[in-house]
């Protein structure tokens, strides 16, 4: 009796340390011209600091995570505000991007409000794509959850991660 009273106080100790589940970050995936992009929604006046980029085995494959564009110091003002075309828009290259980006990506950024958000995905056949110049909040992007609005993509973030401020 004394055995089964202390093996449920240890489930309930234990069960009480559970950390609660972490947020759904979602990425958003498109392609400007010919370059394959990423819009990373963040905290307003935030801005990107570094973009780390790895290539992920397909879900019924066995493997590791292999890194292959670590960067930092964007360059440019839609770099900074989250729309990043993968392989340029950095001033310090800490591994060089390979020539063509694959179909199963995960990717981290870091921000200047010290935060990090990361997200993978596996990309369809099509991605949705437009011209260079094309406002972020009229584009459409894949995410792990099909194609989703730039709207939806910034509401999906508001709702799941922290609030800003």
């Amino acid at each position: 009796m004394l055995l089964a009273g202390l093996l449920l106080s240890l489930s309930q100790l234990g069960g009480a340390c559970l950390h609660p589940p972490r947020p759904d970050y979602q990425v958003g995936f498109v392609r400007i011209g010919d370059r394959l992009a990423v819009y990373t929604p963040m905290c307003p006046g935030d801005t990107i600091e570094a973009v780390h980029v790895h290539t992920v085995p397909e879900a019924d494959k066995s493997g590791n995570s292999v890194l292959i564009w670590d960067a930092g110091g964007p360059t440019d003002d839609s770099t900074r505000a989250g729309l990043i075309i993968l392989g340029e828009g950095f001033g310090t290259v800490r591994q060089a991007p390979p020539a063509l980006f694959g179909r199963t990506l995960s990717v981290a950024v870091d921000t200047t409000d010290g935060k990090s958000y990361s997200d993978a995905v596996t990309l369809p056949e099509q991605v949705a794509q437009y011209p260079a110049g094309t406002s972020v909040t009229g584009m459409s992007f894949e995410t792990d959850d099909g194609r989703v609005g730039y709207d939806t993509l910034r509401a999906h973030f508001e709702t799941e991660i922290e609030k800003c401020g």
